[in-house]
């Protein structure tokens, strides 16, 4: 009996050891969250995020894996939102804008000509819009991580140079956004909301004429191989931001939040580093392809300017107390 009973439990601590060496496993497996990204590999966004992910792993020792799906693979730029609120997905990058709907004021990166320079959305958030936009996130279930910069938006076409606001008319123009949308009726086009992934055919096919997009953006969608020309205006940034389901933020410990928090910082400095080459690349690229570049004089962006004051005052009255703060702040530091 003694033998038996040594048996026994010799193969109750050979099964012991056994689940003991699988636990490290489980746990990685359990620890390894979803990222949404609408953006091609190739993008200088998408490259922000594989950082993230690789400070992540490098910070927690491994304890926590993102797993990035590019190309919206999960979600499309218009269905990120609702993802992340219902739980659908752990993190995702937003475009800002996409939270109009909800929150108003985020339309504020979209308001024309409000930013002067590349450096701009970074002031702007760190002297109290990002806190700002903070706060109304969470009130919608979403936690933002950090900021994700784009540069600025240009306007494509395949029909003509567009230099002043006549330009326009009777342009069909993609938009990627309501504010975007209300900028190019500004301007005198018809614009039709479009998320990103389905520009390049609406272009290819002729559904729209032209649209708006950054330069790094429309050189990774290969937009280029459908337009003539290229109208290097500046006139809004189109934030992102990384965000997560507040939910699942809330449920990781205070640890685990610091280090995500850590490696968006990272992330969100090397994005703006890279941005200034990516545009710099990206104009070389469309130039290389044959477009024409019309670069706006001083004179011309004035035009474009009071052509589209009212979609700025229309932004103050729409968006309330809290858009008319963020446009003060933004007239504070750049006007």
């Amino acid at each position: 009996m003694k033998y038996w009973k040594r048996k026994f439990f010799a193969a109750l601590l050979f099964v012991v050891l056994i689940f003991a060496t699988m636990l490290p496993a489980v746990a990685a497996t359990a620890a390894e969250n979803k990222l949404s990204n609408q953006f091609p590999p190739s993008h200088h966004i998408s490259k922000g995020l594989a950082i993230f992910a690789d400070k992540v792993k490098e910070y927690s020792q491994g304890r926590i894996a993102i797993r990035i799906f590019d190309s919206a693979q999960l979600f499309k730029d218009t269905e990120i939102v609702e993802a992340l609120q219902d739980g659908l997905v752990d993190i995702g990058l937003v475009a800002t804008n996409k939270w109009g709907g909800m929150i108003p004021a985020a339309d504020v990166f979209d308001v024309p000509f409000l930013f002067v320079g590349l450096d701009s959305p970074k002031k702007f958030l760190e002297e109290g819009a990002g806190e700002i936009l903070d706060k109304e996130f969470v009130k919608f279930g979403v936690k933002n991580l950090f900021w994700v910069d784009y540069g600025f938006i240009q306007m494509w076409n395949s029909k003509r140079p567009l230099r002043t606001p006549a330009d326009f008319a009777g342009l069909k123009m993609r938009s990627y956004s309501a504010g975007d949308s209300e900028t190019l009726k500004a301007l005198g086009a018809a614009p039709t909301l479009m998320s990103s992934s389905e520009m390049y055919m609406a272009l290819q096919r002729g559904t729209v004429d032209g649209a708006t997009t950054g330069m790094p953006a429309g050189v990774s969608r290969k937009v280029y191989e459908v337009q003539k020309y290229l109208t290097i205006a500046n006139y809004s940034t189109a934030e992102f931001s990384v965000q997560s389901n507040l939910d699942w933020w809330t449920g990781l410990d205070a640890d685990s939040q610091e280090i995500i928090l850590r490696a968006g910082k990272d992330a969100e400095a090397w994005i703006r580093e890279a941005i200034v080459d990516s545009e710099a690349e990206a104009e070389k690229a469309v130039r290389d392809a044959g477009l024409e570049v019309v670069v706006l004089t001083p004179e011309e962006r004035a035009e474009f300017v009071k052509a589209t004051q009212s979609v700025k005052e229309q932004f103050v009255k729409h968006a309330g107390e809290i858009g008319g703060q963020l446009i003060a702040l933004g007239d504070k530091l750049f006007r």
